[in-house]
């Protein structure tokens, strides 16, 4: 009965120290992707960062609040900010990969509502730390 405890207690313990196959290190939860499907006429953004929908549902305004061209224009200011702040900090900060955002595409008012608002809600984390944006 002994031993059966000892190995239970061992197995346990290997499989809590296991690394998992299907994580997302933090790099990956933090950065904006966009992704634009096949059919060519939509993008969608994807954010891994499970307090962002938490922080977008206090701190938002309805979608309409802004106009399109307010999201572009500020969205164009914020893609130059990150990136920059990607040449400045590299890896050692969360601006990590360089957005790669055309100003010439239509990316939809949904997409730039929720870009805006992620660009809004970094700034919020890490805006003094990073100076962000500039």
């Amino acid at each position: 009965m002994k031993n059966l405890i000892y190995i239970s207690a061992f197995l346990l313990l290997i499989s809590a120290c296991s690394p998992s196959l299907n994580s997302i290190s933090s790099r990956d939860r933090t950065q904006p992707n966009i992704v634009q499907p096949e059919d060519d006429e939509e993008y969608e953004l994807l954010i891994f960062d499970n307090n962002f929908d938490r922080w977008l549902q206090t701190n938002g305004r309805p979608i309409n609040f802004y106009s399109p061209q307010y999201y572009e224009q500020k969205n164009r200011q914020y893609v130059a900010a990150w990136n920059d702040n990607v040449s400045r900090y590299g890896g050692n900060s969360p601006f990590e990969n360089i957005i790669n955002y055309d100003y010439a595409e239509d990316y939809g008012i949904e997409l730039n509502y929720q870009l805006f608002w992620y660009f809004k809600y970094v700034e919020d984390l890490y805006g003094r730390r990073y100076n962000f944006p500039v």
